[in-house]
């Protein structure tokens, strides 16, 4: 009994109203051939069990074909495309979300802006590139005993490549303890002036992943630098030094730290699946609805490389559409 109103409820999220989804079910046992013997046998006016019957049609679980019924579609073939419908659907109403927060957030930053003196005690913003370059230069000076940093996006942009550079340069000179984690794509990018750096340096010790969720900065674990827009991450920043929110943060840095692999090592190789991390870590980003740029950001390559892998995927798993891929991933027991 309970599977059966697991069944119904199931169905009738995937758009199936209560007698259609009756009428659906009579289809399936085979057990009426004509619209009116089934409203004779359910027990509902004719014209209902025809509108039930024109929503079937709409959802391609019935093929018409001139008979009064019509012809019923393999549910194993039907059922599977309109989940993948619903899939659909749920990464557009992620996105929007993903729209709407933007939205929101720019309403709250131009809110703070406007009353600095409303802004909780803990919390500072920076503006601008000069500013938080010239923040970074300050940190690099006051920073006592550990620097850490994690660092997605791949091989940085020259926009701030120079003044992170020098606020390490700096701090590892005057003997602090530096740590980073990058993603993986540093691995394979020989032009990269900072992972020359790092590993000129052996005082500084850097770790990677496949994909990191976001830029962080934590200074003696007494204050953190969080980007307030993802997409620019060093226009504009949040100063934290709540030791409760610092405590999380530097939590999450040392999570990431233990999962990341030394980059003076070969890295991790492929799994059980043939999957690389960066390929697995990409089924499971796409399985949480992101879109492809905010992929890019977490596993720190380009918008043709997430493209790539995806289509590579595709045909691996045999599957028409990202959607397809996701679900033969998951059922496959590769994410």
């Amino acid at each position: 009994m309970t599977a059966t109103r697991g069944c119904d409820s199931m169905l009738q999220r995937l758009g199936l109203d209560r007698l259609t989804y009756v009428v659906y079910m009579q289809l399936i046992a085979g057990r009426r051939r004509e619209a009116d013997e089934l409203a004779a046998h359910l027990g509902v006016p004719a014209d209902e069990v025809r509108t039930a019957l024109e929503r079937l049609a709409e959802l391609e679980l019935l093929r018409p074909t001139g008979e009064d019924v019509g012809e019923l579609v393999d549910p194993r073939l039907a059922l599977k495309t309109l989940l993948l419908r619903r899939m659909s659907g749920i990464e557009d109403r992620l996105r929007e979300f993903e729209e709407d927060r933007a939205a929101v957030t720019a309403l709250i930053d131009r809110y703070a802006e406007a009353r600095p003196g409303g802004l909780e005690p803990g919390f500072a913003y920076v503006n601008g590139r000069a500013a938080v370059t010239d923040r970074l230069s300050e940190l690099s000076d006051a920073a006592d005993t550990e620097w850490l940093a994690l660092l997605p996006d791949g091989p940085p942009s020259a926009s701030w490549l120079e003044p992170l550079q020098e606020a390490h340069r700096k701090v590892v000179a005057r003997g602090v303890a530096s740590r980073a984690v990058t993603t993986d794509s540093v691995r394979g990018d020989t032009r990269l002036a900072l992972r020359a750096v790092w590993e000129a340096e052996p005082d500084c010790q850097v770790r990677t992943l496949p994909s990191l969720p976001v830029h962080l900065l934590l200074v003696d674990r007494r204050l953190a630098l969080l980007p307030t827009d993802p997409r620019d991450p060093w226009h504009k920043v949040v100063q934290i030094s709540v030791p409760g929110v610092v405590e999380a943060l530097t939590c999450l840095f040392e999570r990431s730290w233990e999962d990341a692999v030394p980059l003076d090592s070969s890295g991790p190789g492929l799994d059980e699946h043939g999957l690389s991390p960066r390929e697995k870590e990409l089924l499971r980003l796409m399985a949480r609805g992101l879109n492809d740029e905010a992929i890019r950001r977490r596993l720190g390559v380009s918008l043709r490389t997430v493209r790539r892998i995806v289509a590579e995927l595709c045909v691996r798993l045999k599957a028409a559409s990202r959607f397809e891929a996701g679900y033969q991933a998951a059922k496959r027991g590769w994410i």
